[in-house]
Formats: structure tokens, sequence, C-alpha cells
């Protein structure tokens, strides 16, 4: 197959990547590439680094850049004369649907996660109508990450005839539980130097407020155990959660990916308490590493968190409850580490970047032929 990849963000095929959104492009793109299809790739991005890569320099990323997208696909995919044009991202949707009319070609969406949001305040709800009409717009198909998502579009009045379950998926030798490729750099460790004998908890990923953290520091205050949290990310949020946390919490900023696998090495737990999920791939790679998860029952987080079995889960908002979470494995060494060989071996069963490769190629063909 001839495939056109569009993405907003950056893609570096030789750089440090920290973004799971990018790192999913580019894995997706030299994935498919190996398995012998051209797969072309336009990003937003100061360079190109390979001929296959179309970069289209950032200007605005209202209006501009995604007429310049537009423009941009149309030139490529009549040049590679693709079958297929695939958008990862919420400002490639509408260009990349635009560009396969005008190419005749079928058009596909990637989404990650739900299209209703993070947020409930005025600015949130108008993000959340924008990216649903851009979703409503005639696509020939939706990827998605869980089933999760695929039953909020089939609410929104899209054919689930029409909508792919591609999962997500995590590098099962990168992140192993007896190994690290990469070791952790000597900035971050001495901030884990810093910490005492207490529980670690960890979490990993941006710092905005529907991830629940306000949650997790409202816990703190009901928990018996004597534990400690690792906080790797960076956003919005981080001042104001430094000030929550107080002295109970580490923030390492954003961690390069190479070194996220020597993360979870040096955690006991990953706590992923958020207000709304697609399938977060931090808790695959936790997974993989053995490092036992407590997350919340939202989005796909049942679908790869089985509770009591592969990690527990617990209801979104609920501080009493996760404390509870923390209580029980803080307290028991043999239970997390049973939970940690079970998630791994459920992961590395059906969550490894080569099943997504092929369940891509499976659903592209399915629309190209359809």
């Amino acid at each position: 197959m001839r495939i056109l990849y569009l993405t907003e963000e950056p893609i570096t095929f030789s750089g440090t990547m920290v973004r799971g959104g990018q790192i999913h492009v580019r894995n997706v793109v030299e994935g498919l590439r190996e398995k012998g299809h051209d797969v072309h790739l336009i990003d937003w991005n100061s360079e190109s680094e390979q001929e296959y890569q179309h970069s289209v320099d950032p200007r605005s990323r209202f209006v501009v850049d995604p007429v310049r997208t537009l423009r941009r696909a149309m030139s490529v995919g009549q040049e590679a004369d693709v079958d297929v044009i695939v958008s990862k991202t919420r400002k490639t949707y509408l260009p990349g649907v635009l560009a396969a009319r005008k190419l005749g070609v079928p058009h596909v969406v990637h989404i990650g996660s739900s299209p209703g949001g993070g947020g409930s305040g005025l600015l949130d709800r108008i993000d959340s109508a924008s990216v649903i009409a851009r979703l409503k717009a005639p696509h020939d198909g939706y990827f998605v990450v869980c089933d999760a998502i695929a039953d909020d579009l089939v609410l929104l009045g899209i054919d689930r005839n029409q909508v792919f379950d591609v999962k997500n998926a995590v590098d099962t030798e990168r992140f192993h539980p007896e190994r690290v490729s990469v070791e952790l750099d000597e900035a971050y460790q001495r901030k884990f130097d810093t910490l005492g004998d207490e529980i670690r908890l960890g979490f990993v990923g941006g710092l905005q407020s529907y991830k629940g953290l306000d949650d997790l520091a409202s816990a703190l205050d009901e928990v018996e155990t004597a534990c400690q949290i690792v906080v790797a990310g960076d956003g919005p949020e981080r001042k104001r959660l430094e000030r929550r946390f107080g002295e109970q919490a580490v923030f390492l900023g954003a961690v390069p990916y190479e070194q996220v696998p020597a993360i979870y090495h040096r955690i006991d737990v990953l706590v992923l308490p958020s207000h709304t999920e697609g399938l977060p791939r931090v808790v695959l790679e936790a997974q993989a590493t053995a490092t036992p998860v407590i997350a919340t029952r939202v989005g796909g987080l049942p679908e790869v968190v089985e509770d009591g079995k592969t990690g527990l889960l617990v209801d979104p908002r609920a501080p009493n409850r996760l404390a509870t979470a923390i209580d029980k494995l803080g307290n028991d060494a043999t239970y997390r580490a049973q939970l940690g060989r079970d998630g791994r071996r459920a992961v590395v069963e059906s969550y490894s970047w080569q099943t997504m490769y092929e369940r891509y190629e499976r659903f592209l063909e399915k629309v190209v032929n359809s």
C-alpha cells in the first residue's frame, strides 16, 4: 500500500522525543515501511530528516498551518499516488479528509482519546465541540485504541462498521523487568537519592487537571502506608501541584523517552488517577516492566487492567478508594510482585508493536478495498 500519514506533532527519527503520540507516529511509519509499504509522512517540523518525510515548517496552528498541510498533502499524495491518507492529530483531520476527497482516496482518522475531552470549563467545552465537529466530517475509517472510544463514536452517530480497534502498543524489550537499556541521568538519580525507604508511588504523564493528581494528593491524607510520590512529566499544573504535594513528592520534569524504563524500575507502584483517558501507554509500559498499577476505571483502562489480577482499578474522583488501594499494595510486597508478573504477561500477549502493525495493515487494507 501507498500511505500518506499526517500529524501536527514534530517527528524525529534520530533524536529524542517525549510525547507518546510522537513515538506512536514514528514507530507506525517505520514499522509499516519495514513491512514493505510505501509510507510518506507530513508533520509540523522545522526540518525533515528522511526522504519520505515532508515537513511543514510551523507558523500558526490556527488556519495557516492546517491550510498549508492541505496543500502539502495534495501535492505529496498526488506525486506518491497514495492509496489512503491517515490523520493522527485533530488539526490534521480536516486537511486530511479534504486532500483525500480531492485525490479520490479514502481517509482514516486515528483517535487516541475520548472526543468528550478532559474538562468541564467553557474552553474545554468549546474544544470538545470542535473535535466532535471534525470527527463528524465524512471520514472513511476511524482507528481507535480501545472499545470505550469506539462506543463514544457510535454515540456521535458514526457507523460502528467504520470503527477499527488498533489498540496501543509498547516495546516489551525496551520495557522489561530484568534489564534497562539506558541508565538514568545523574540529575534524575540525585532526586531519587533524596527519597527514603517509603513505598514509592510513581506518576508518568502530562500535568493536566484531568489527570487527577489532586485526588492523589487528597488520598495521601488518608493512607496508612508511608509513601512518597515521584512525578515524571510536565505541564501547566506543575507549580500548583508542587505546592499541593509539598515534601511528599519529587518532581522530575519531562523525562526523555529513552530513560522512562529506568523510572519504572525505581518505583514500586504506578498510579494513574485520571478522570478521562483513552488507552494510556504509560500503563502498558509499567505493566511491561512488571511494575504494579493502580488506575481509575475510565476509558480503555478496564480493557488492560483486570482488577485484582493485572492491577487495581478504582473509581475516578474518589480519593478514599484510591487511598484504600494504595494501602492494599503498600502493605503486601508479594501481591505487588504477583500483579507485576501477571500484568507483564498480559501485555506481551496482546500489545506488542508487531501486533499493532499487523492490525494497522489489515484494517487499512479493509478501508482501501471497501
